[in-house]
């Protein structure tokens, strides 16, 4: 941890749980373990996630908190040694997770720009996945009280739900503690070593072998290129770009829309996503990867793992109107999200068989993922505030948040805004060469506009583009 500066001290929290085991890795963490061979040497492929920590709880309680959340999740106390020549999973029985204080007296906003600091050096400090245990915790404290802590968890143990899941039980930890009450009660959940057996059971591959034959369909149904209609332009510098636009009217216009429709916000917001994405592409079919997050038990959201996984889908914009494409969509993601689990062993290879059948890789370069913590919100109990949507709109809260060599050609993601309750994020990362800055922009900027526009009336999607600031033929003109 070489990367985090000086001012952070570290300590032990110590952690029993009930068991040490060894077993193959699951379906979930040979895709991240996929990834992560992908990436360059050293990238950290982590997720921090903040904790505010009640008043009444000091530095060792804090400490005896994470050890309880490591006790109670076999992922927390994961390590990935080699067998044979192949990455485990060994979970432990005992041992302790680094908690590091970083402590200031100075103004409180000095304090807090210096932890918004070190949070990005914990993210971005990697893992010896073999050695390490997969979490680490830092915690903050202002004129000698623990403020908040971050939690840090690899990805090869956690997904985005599994580390949200995790700090909330930690922030209930705190808080049971605060007030002199004992821990919540655990919930039945299924751990990764357990979930690996069921993964090679019988049972198991009946599961994985039809989300493969889905997986087959698809990729012989998508489009070899969704953007096969646009000519490429000369790229910026670097070639991929993502840029985030934090909206403050989106989830209430997202919840309306949903309840004319009866269907879900997710449903609603997936449909917006293909739409934009036909209008830049200049195509009334595209193929999107969802992500698809495997929860479908009640012990399934309980635990912690890697659970998510990618399906593409293949969606059709003929509409000829808004409301029959949120029809397909909500069909489309049933079906998508029914076959979500699969060994990716036979996914790689169903791939690389369909592309040599078809002449090329089908289209799997572009996604849409909703990672809101809570996607399904109820509409307003009321008439949409149009001066507030309107002020959204004439002054959105747009940003660039990454450039970087290598990317999808369009990754759109919706998630919540951790410190803005109500607002959402939208995050479009896009291949510039097709999606030039300007356009990406736009895309992001229109989706408010977009919804605004669908809420007076049912749009034919070729009113789309004009409804979001965009039309077609918009990049081949930069």
């Amino acid at each position: 941890m070489s990367g985090l500066i000086d001012a952070v001290r570290w300590q032990p929290a110590s952690f029993t749980g009930s068991r040490t085991i060894t077993q193959h890795l699951t379906w979930g963490q040979m895709l991240v373990e996929r990834d992560i061979r992908r990436m360059p040497p050293g990238t950290a492929y982590n997720v921090t996630v903040p904790v505010l920590i009640p008043e009444g709880v000091d530095l060792a309680m804090v400490c005896a908190a994470v050890g309880a959340l490591a006790g109670r999740f076999e992922a927390l106390r994961t390590r990935f040694p080699r067998r044979d020549g192949r990455l485990v999973q060994e979970v432990l029985d005992s041992g302790s997770i680094p908690v590091g204080v970083f402590s200031g007296d100075g103004p409180a906003e000095q304090f807090a720009a210096a932890a918004r600091n070190l949070d990005v050096q914990l993210e971005a400090t990697p893992f010896d996945h073999e050695r390490d245990l997969p979490m680490r915790v830092l915690v903050c404290v202002h004129r000698g009280v623990p403020r908040a802590l971050v939690l840090c968890i690899a990805h090869l143990v956690a997904d985005l739900q599994s580390s949200r899941l995790a700090a909330r039980v930690l922030a209930e930890m705190l808080a049971c503690r605060a007030a002199g009450r004992p821990d919540p009660e655990t919930p039945e959940s299924v751990h990764p070593a357990d979930l690996a057996v069921f993964e090679r059971s019988p049972r198991g591959r009946t599961v994985s072998d039809a989300a493969v034959a889905h997986l087959r369909r698809q990729l012989n149904a998508v489009p070899l290129d969704n953007f096969a209609a646009i000519r490429p332009v000369t790229p910026a510098e670097p070639r991929f770009w993502r840029g985030v636009l934090d909206s403050p009217v989106s989830a209430p216009m997202l919840g309306l829309l949903a309840d004319r429709y009866r269907t879900s916000t997710a449903t609603i917001a997936f449909a917006v996503t293909a739409a934009l994405l036909g209008v830049v592409a200049e195509t009334d079919r595209c193929g999107l990867l969802l992500v698809t997050g495997n929860r479908t038990t009640a012990p399934q959201r309980a635990s912690v793992g890697t659970l998510t996984q990618h399906m593409p889908a293949v969606v059709d914009l003929t509409g000829p109107a808004f409301s029959d494409l949120v029809r397909r969509c909500w069909s489309t993601a049933v079906r998508t999200f029914r076959h979500g689990r699969f060994d990716p062993v036979d996914g790689w290879a169903v791939l690389a068989e369909v592309s040599r059948e078809r002449g090329a890789e089908p289209e799997i370069r572009c996604f849409f993922n909703d990672m809101r913590g809570a996607p399904e919100t109820p509409p307003a109990a009321g008439p949409l505030d149009r001066d507030v949507v309107e002020r959204a709109l004439a002054e959105p809260g747009f940003r660039w948040t990454d450039r970087r060599a290598a990317g999808s050609s369009f990754f759109m993601e919706v998630g919540d805004v951790l410190d803005a309750p109500g607002q959402l994020r939208w995050t479009l990362l896009a291949d510039t060469t097709l999606l030039p800055p300007d356009l990406l922009r736009t895309v992001l900027t229109g989706v408010d506009r977009l919804l605004l526009r669908l809420l007076d009336t049912d749009l034919l999607l070729s009113e789309v583009g004009e409804a979001a600031g965009l039309h077609r033929g918009t990049v081949a003109s930069h």
